[in-house]
Order: structure tokens, then C-alpha cells, then sequence
């Protein structure tokens, strides 16, 4: 079955985001574009490597960058992209599986480029540096943990200037609230908290710390964030 998957994602990306390109593809073809990705060379030697010992053809490894590349292309943060095939060829999980969730983080990037463009005085996805990918990074990670897209939007209207780095830490908070269980829009509330109370790396860490810590205690929202403000 994975095997006729990576097929089509070979067949789906040939075009536009040029692999090796032929069924005769070989691993020294292979191995010479590991400096193309926009990633260090000898990490994606090592992930070829992996793919060798798991006894993956040329073929198969170069269909599962077809998403690294499309990243690349597109000028999104392809490293985020390439993790998720690095922790599932390190996890020894199903090809098809690997393929899929690569795919996967790579729509959810494109999601949050979308969100991020739209933010309110934003410069633009290649005017805002590093931060801006970054930002998408989390964004894309945010979405990925299960925070619906309006949710987000929300937030980012509720930002008067485009601060990257504090939206940054923001959205990560949205991440790992979502991820411990909290109501979205509870998650959105916090978010927004800690948006208004201008509060820094440091303090949105120990903010989230304490909800998720209690939230598993079952108390409920309300009381928690009653407490948490005081």
C-alpha cells in the first residue's frame, strides 16, 4: 500500500518541485541534491542514511522530500516540514504514515502563511526576516495541535502591531493549552490575556504551567483564571 502511495506523491510533485525524476533515480543522484533543501547537508545525509538502513529504494526517499521541496519553493519554513520525516523515520513508522504526516505539516503550513499575511500592519511574509517563519512555524504547529483557524484569527486581530516574537510565545502557549485539553475558546482566552497584559516569554510560561497543572487538577476555567490574574 505504501508503496503505491509514494508513487503518486512522485508522480504529484515531479513537476514543480523536481526530485531525481525518473524511475532510475539512485542514491548517488540522490545523495549529490542533499545540498538543496535549505537544510545542512548532513542532516539530510543522515535522514538518507536512515532511509538505506530502512531499507527504503532511492525512490521511495526522494517521494518524501517531495514535500520538503514544495516547502522550499514556496519559500515556507521547510525544516518543519523535514522533522516530521526525521521523528517518524526514527520512530520506524509506516512509510505511507510518514509520507502522509509530512504532507500533512506542509498544508498547515501553507494555512498559517495565509493567517500571518493577514496580519494587521503586517510587512509582509518576506518582509518580517526570520521572525515571520518562525511565526508560521507556530501557527502552523497551533493548527496542527487542533486550534481552530478562527480561533487564531481572533487573535491576530486582537494584535495592535505586528510583534512577532511575543505572538511568537503566544501561539505556543495556544499549543500546548490545546494540546492539555483546555475548550478553544478558553485557549483563545488566554492568548489574548496574555496579549493585553503585554507579558513576556518567562510569564506566559509560568502562566501556562500553572493553568495546565490545574486544569488537570479538573478545576474549572473560570476559577482558574480568576486565580491566575490576582
Amino acid at each position: 500500500m505504501h508503496r503505491i502511495i509514494i508513487a503518486g506523491l512522485l508522480l504529484c510533485g515531479a513537476a514543480g518541485a523536481k526530485p531525481c525524476g525518473t524511475n532510475s533515480c539512485r542514491w548517488k543522484t540522490l545523495e549529490g541534491q542533499r545540498h538543496g533543501f535549505g537544510l545542512s547537508e548532513e542532516r539530510v545525509e543522515s535522514m538518507l542514511g536512515q532511509c538505506r538502513k530502512s531499507g527504503l529504494s532511492a525512490e521511495e526517499a526522494d517521494a518524501l522530500l517531495v514535500p520538503v521541496r514544495a516547502a522550499r519553493d514556496e519559500s515556507l519554513p521547510a525544516e518543519a516540514v523535514f522533522t516530521k520525516i526525521e521523528e517518524g523515520l526514527s520512530k520506524k513508522v509506516p512509510l505511507d504514515r510518514v509520507a502522509d504526516a509530512a504532507t500533512l505539516r506542509l498544508d498547515y503550513l501553507r494555512r498559517a502563511a495565509r493567517l500571518v499575511e493577514r496580519l494587521p500592519g503586517s510587512v509582509g511574509r518576506h518582509g518580517g526576516g526570520g521572525g515571520i517563519q518562525r511565526l508560521e512555524v507556530r501557527t502552523a504547529m497551533a493548527l496542527e495541535s487542533g486550534l481552530p483557524e478562527p480561533v487564531i484569527r481572533d487573535v491576530f486581530k486582537h494584535l495592535s502591531s505586528p510583534r512577532y516574537g511575543r505572538l511568537i510565545h503566544v501561539m505556543e502557549a495556544g499549543e500546548t493549552l490545546q494540546l492539555a485539553g483546555l475548550d478553544p475558546q478558553d485557549t483563545k482566552q488566554i492568548m489574548m490575556d496574555c496579549l493585553e497584559r503585554n507579558l513576556n516569554r518567562m510569564e506566559i510560561q509560568r502562566a501556562i504551567d500553572y493553568i495546565v497543572e490545574e486544569h488537570r487538577k479538573g478545576r474549572g476555567f473560570k476559577a482558574i483564571r480568576a486565580d491566575l490574574w490576582i
